[in-house]
């Protein structure tokens, strides 16, 4: 009794929970399948891993594009930049926290130097 219980474990993390093997079954697809918002994936790759290292000037630049391109995008980039401030805030890592104030100094020099373009 005690080997079909495992059995019983192990055909659950095999097949979903319906039993059937669709390819539309989200438990079958693979993660990398799924979506990743570019603004996010820049964003994660600005970020250094480790305090002690330099943020990637190049992606910040990347960043500044993007929002040049994509203005509907800002209220969600400082709303994570906001939550990123805040845990690593909470966690005491203020090389991060330079980080995300450097991202802001950024934005704002981008978005003025595009404005006083236009005009």
């Amino acid at each position: 009794m005690g080997s079909a219980s495992v059995s019983g474990v192990v055909s659950r993390k095999v097949l979903p929970a319906c039993g059937g093997l669709c390819y539309f079954c989200p438990s079958l697809r693979a993660r990398s399948r799924q979506p990743v918002k570019r603004y996010k994936k820049i964003l994660a790759e600005i970020f250094p891993a480790t305090q002690e290292e330099p943020p990637n000037e190049r992606r910040i630049g990347k960043l500044c594009d993007y929002v040049a391109r994509n203005p509907h995008r800002v209220p969600n980039i400082t709303e994570y930049l906001e939550q990123r401030c805040y845990k690593d805030l909470r966690k005491e890592q203020y090389g991060f926290v330079k980080v995300v104030v450097l991202i802001y100094r950024r934005l704002l020099v981008s978005c003025k130097d595009r404005i006083a373009g236009r005009y």
